[in-house]
């Protein structure tokens, strides 16, 4: 289930992305904050939704709860940066993707897992930016985060259905993750 450096993607962020995302630092961190948000929602909305299995709510519960600190860090630089959050549009890579598969628990899990995934390529492009030394710092420690969250995913939804369907679902997504990805604009935004 690798592809891209240890990662279920099938293709890199376009080029011309990082330049994008350098350009209007306030406008990536503003997003990425509301990215950390999304990821603590989910986690708790896959907690609920699926309370029934201990090991999967204890893991969700985690991660909400990392997820946050995750965006109390990002605010913290927005706010240390003289910004306020300032309200965005959706995220159109994640409501694109939530139209892969369906609502049960291996899809919302390889989906999750994606999503991550993505994160963390994009994360591992901003450590290596022309960007300040702590904001490269910041983001080498979040892609190893994010990094930890896509396997999370995956090792839940193995638990659940199995590697075998597993690996056949991220399989099947990943090449249309990969046209979702390049036909999105190159923007200050994670997704």
């Amino acid at each position: 289930m690798q592809g891209i450096e240890g990662l279920p993607l099938s293709s890199p962020s376009p080029s011309g992305w990082v330049e994008a995302a350098c350009a209007d630092l306030d406008a990536l961190l503003v997003d990425h904050a509301y990215c950390e948000l999304k990821a603590a929602s989910t986690a708790l909305s896959l907690l609920v939704r699926f309370a029934e299995r201990p090991a999967l709510a204890e893991s969700m519960a985690d991660l909400a709860r990392e997820e946050m600190k995750h965006f109390d860090r990002v605010h913290d630089l927005i706010r240390g940066r003289g910004r306020t959050l300032t309200r965005i549009q959706g995220d159109r890579y994640v409501k694109r993707l939530r139209t892969l598969g369906d609502a049960s628990l291996l899809d919302s899990l390889v989906r999750s897992a994606f999503i991550e995934a993505r994160s963390c390529e994009r994360f591992r492009l901003l450590a290596d930016a022309p960007l300040p030394e702590d904001l490269r710092a910041f983001y080498a420690e979040l892609a190893r985060a994010e990094d930890r969250h896509h396997e999370l995913f995956l090792e839940l939804a193995a638990a659940e259905e199995g590697e075998d369907r597993v690996r056949a679902r991220v399989a099947e997504f990943a090449p249309r993750e990969s046209e979702i990805i390049a036909t999105l604009p190159l923007e200050p935004r994670i997704h």
